[in-house]
């Protein structure tokens, strides 16, 4: 399981995965800004995670992250946050 944010009121961002090494994932904004977005460290050891975010680099998905401090969202901007 990705860990991500869950609030639905952040700002957000959307970027393309262009490097994922098991200790960084680099990716690029809308406007060709390059940031870095630092996995968890219990993400570290987990090969599904690092395959997931290897075929969303090698297909070229647009994902969102967090504006301020560049997380992974659990939910996309198209869906809707499930009922609790």
């Amino acid at each position: 399981m990705i860990p991500m944010l869950t609030q639905t009121n952040l700002e957000t961002i959307a970027v393309q995965l262009v490097q994922v090494t098991p200790t960084v994932v680099t990716a690029k904004t809308e406007t060709n800004q390059i940031i870095e977005i630092k996995p968890a460290p219990h993400d570290q050891h987990d090969h599904a995670f690092w395959q997931s975010l290897k075929d969303i680099a090698q297909a070229k998905i647009w994902l969102p992250v967090t504006k301020g401090t560049h997380e992974l969202l659990q939910h996309d901007w198209l869906s809707t946050m499930p009922a609790i």
